[in-house]
């Protein structure tokens, strides 16, 4: 089975509150609903202290072992509850890789 890693860089909207209402949502609710996903192996969450050409606050990446990867994304993004509005769905990226064979 092939091994995966999906990064999520995002963060909050810029309204009082939102980083606080962003992280509760994104630790309490987001991270459980997609460890629910089949194929998702762990999911680590990352507060981003420093990058070259990005700019996004936090970063998430989820380990995924799947032989169907596009299966796994259209449950991804079916699957979970939906998004808080302290969620900055405007200027979140993701990257999903494939692990190099040894």
């Amino acid at each position: 089975m092939a091994k995966y890693l999906l990064v999520a860089l995002n963060g909050p909207t810029k309204g009082d509150g939102d980083e606080a209402a962003y992280n509760d949502w994104y630790t309490n609710v987001h991270v459980p609903d997609l460890l629910r996903v089949t194929g998702v192996q762990s999911a680590r969450r990352f507060k981003v202290l420093s990058s070259k050409r990005a700019d996004w606050p936090y970063l998430a990446a989820y380990e995924i072992e799947t032989d169907n990867p596009d299966a796994v994304m259209a449950e991804l993004a079916t699957k979970p509850r939906p998004y808080t509005p302290a969620f900055d769905r405007q200027n979140s990226a993701f990257v999903l890789a494939i692990e190099i064979d040894k």
